[in-house]
């Protein structure tokens, strides 16, 4: 039963990236996120099938240390969920989100040279992919109540996490040193700042696989539907700890707020639509 379970959801993978590769359509996307948390999979499951699939094979190299890696956020992540109740909003489903969304920017490459500021190279394409999977690690459903504080509690659970399987200490380093300012830079309120930096004539390569992987944790928010739904599940994660947020997010123009403080300037979302589609839902609020 999991084997076929296991090639059912590689298969759909594999469906799910060629199809979005030719049309745009945000229906397919919005509804293949949907079936998937249905189906209510472990975090470190998902994973498995994602690196297996025929897209993330194409970026494969060898050797690759990230993959038990990214097994052990998802071990991790499963681990976190079955401790306590989940947040509405920054749970397993979450970062299978970020996941998705980043390996589907990373179709829409195209060749470009080494030179160019925004080419990822396939071991960063790795990189990414384990920072997407635990940029949120260990996250409480609160707000920072300083600059980077999740952040910084994800990176160190991170440490904590591939030192407890015995990876070479060395290496652990190397691999923080590297996701650190990218997963900093998802700290929101770091955007602006970012984004101005990348606007400027001088962007630094850094700087571009940041805001990858911020683009990546922000797109299921600016789909049409997924988008109100994702809002909800903030409204709800946010009741408790912050009545005050929660009530402002609720309101119509709380969300349209959000969504107008967007701008997807990677050449990876421009190439997948992340513009138009943001601003068909922005017109889509305004009524």
């Amino acid at each position: 039963m999991d084997q076929l379970k296991q090639y059912n959801l590689q298969e759909n993978l594999n469906d799910f990236f060629s199809s979005i590769i030719t049309s745009l359509d945000t229906q397919v996307i919005e509804e293949f996120f949907s079936v998937l948390e249905k189906n209510d999979l472990s975090m470190r499951f998902f994973l498995d099938a994602l690196v297996s699939s025929e897209l993330w094979q194409e970026w494969q190299i060898q050797p690759n240390p990230y993959v038990p890696m990214i097994m052990q956020v998802g071990s991790a992540i499963d681990h976190f969920a079955q401790m306590q109740p989940e947040p509405a909003y920054h749970s397993k489903r979450h970062m299978m989100d970020v996941c998705l969304t980043l390996s589907y920017l990373l179709c829409h490459e195209k060749d470009s040279s080494t030179n160019d500021i925004w080419h990822v190279s396939n071991q960063e394409k790795w990189l990414l992919l384990l920072g997407a999977a635990m940029h949120d690690l260990g996250h409480p459903g609160l707000i920072n109540a300083f600059s980077f504080e999740l952040e910084k509690n994800s990176l160190a659970l991170l440490k904590e996490s591939l030192n407890k399987i015995g990876m070479d200490s060395v290496l652990i380093d190397e691999v923080l040193n590297t996701l650190s300012p990218w997963v900093l830079a998802t700290d929101h309120g770091q955007y602006s700042a970012l984004l101005n930096r990348l606007l400027s004539s001088q962007p630094s390569h850094t700087d571009c696989l940041a805001m990858l992987l911020v683009e990546a944790d922000l797109v299921s928010s600016v789909l049409p539907n997924r988008g109100r739904e994702l809002t909800r599940r903030l409204i709800k994660e946010w009741a408790l700890p912050y009545p005050d947020r929660s009530q402002a997010l609720s309101n119509q123009t709380g969300y349209r707020q959000f969504l107008n403080s967007l701008n997807f300037i990677s050449p990876y979302s421009v190439r997948a639509g992340i513009p138009e589609i943001l601003k068909n839902t922005i017109i889509k609020n305004e009524y």
